[in-house]
């Protein structure tokens, strides 16, 4: 079978050398052959369904993992069983999104309908038995919600107690938050502990992608009143969004003041 070089194999798969040079550069199309000399690459024709497959994948934020599985499946039952599972991944985020759209809707045409309360008062320290893990702040709502499907399957609180998360007042790319239960009397080990001492906060009734409204609202109550912050945050998830529509869920969102 005869090669053919970079430019031509791009144009045969319509791609862009560019492309077609980082799927090589991350082993998912290495070319068939490579002159030692120049350092040419050549594919073969055949190797086109890979790279357009490699493409469409990608194009749907497949992570790479998951394509290398693909291209290496032995047969198609297992191809099939990977790509269900990136069907329902897809459909999850699609969901997401929509809700996302739903929540600027409502935010952009009727700005004034929601309202908070916010309050203060003095709190008495609290451990919380959970877990902790790492969360990126532009996929807050996807990570904390991965951390508190972790901390359900642990069985902690055994369904009874509301989850609580615990997150820094200032957001960096990368930060660790907790998810946990109020820890049972004489439980030494917890996964973090919230200082006693005045707390502002109010609830949130609405979609977590809303959540921003309740901080502003919060931060803004205690800093007309001339309070100093200090932190934690934390959301209560008093419903379960696994039963509750996004309208319908209720959070309390707190926030530590210093004493």
């Amino acid at each position: 079978m005869s090669l053919m070089p970079i430019g031509a194999f791009a144009r045969l798969a319509r791609l862009t050398v560019k492309a077609v040079r980082h799927y090589d550069a991350e082993g998912l199309l290495v070319p068939a052959s490579v002159d030692p000399r120049s350092g040419y690459r050549y594919y073969r024709s055949d190797q086109v369904r890979t790279a357009t497959t490699i493409a469409l994948l990608r194009g749907l934020d497949v992570p790479l993992p998951v394509v290398r599985e693909v291209l290496a499946a032995p047969d198609e039952k297992t191809v099939a069983a990977v790509l269900a599972a990136q069907r329902e991944r897809v459909a999850a985020e699609m969901a997401r999104r929509e809700q996302v759209l739903h929540s600027l809707d409502a935010l952009l045409l009727a700005p004034r309908r929601v309202r908070y309360d916010v309050g203060i008062a003095e709190r008495a320290p609290l451990r919380l038995v959970g877990l902790t893990g790492r969360v990126r702040a532009d996929a807050l709502e996807v990570d904390a919600a991965a951390l508190c499907a972790a901390v359900l399957r642990t069985g902690a609180g055994n369904g009874r107690e509301p989850l609580v998360g615990v997150f820094p007042l200032d957001l960096v790319d990368e930060f660790d938050a907790a998810v946990g239960v109020p820890a049972p009397p004489g439980k030494s080990e917890v996964a973090v502990a919230l200082p006693g001492g005045p707390w502002a906060a109010t609830l949130h009734v609405g979609p977590y992608e809303e959540l921003p409204l309740a901080y502003t609202a919060v931060l803004e109550h205690v800093r007309e009143r001339g309070h100093q912050v200090r932190g934690p945050v934390t959301e209560t998830y008093l419903t379960d969004p696994g039963t509750a529509a996004p309208d319908e869920l209720v959070t309390r969102v707190s926030l530590a003041l210093e004493p």
